[in-house]
């Protein structure tokens, strides 16, 4: 099997609220990236950071745990919204991280 296959990622500044945009693949090749997006989305703690994950394709278990980490160092009165995220992303939260240990807001859930 050849590496023809190379993940991309893309963060897009949410315009109009703290926050960012997620375009593409969360996997090793883009973890880098993954977790600039999520310090980026994360750096000014006095309101919710906001992750638009309409566009993420896939999101492997270290994406997750990086995420959960991310959200666990936000404040109570500033959790980690996330907008459309796919669904095998919240089933992995839920199964994976229970709703109670985790700072995270699932607005709109993307049907799979």
């Amino acid at each position: 099997m050849t590496d023809s296959h190379r993940s991309q990622l893309q963060v897009v500044r949410l315009p109009d609220r703290r926050g960012v945009q997620v375009i593409g693949e969360v996997d090793l090749s883009t973890r880098d990236i993954w977790q600039r997006a999520l310090e980026s989305a994360t750096a000014a703690a006095e309101a919710p950071a906001r992750l638009d994950l309409s566009q993420l394709a896939f999101i492997d278990a270290r994406g997750a745990a990086m995420l959960v980490e991310a959200a666990r160092h936000q404040p109570d009165t500033a959790p980690l919204m996330l907008t459309r995220p796919p669904a095998v992303l919240c089933r992995m939260l839920t199964l994976l991280y229970p709703a109670a240990a985790v700072n995270i807001v699932i607005e709109e859930v993307e049907v799979s």
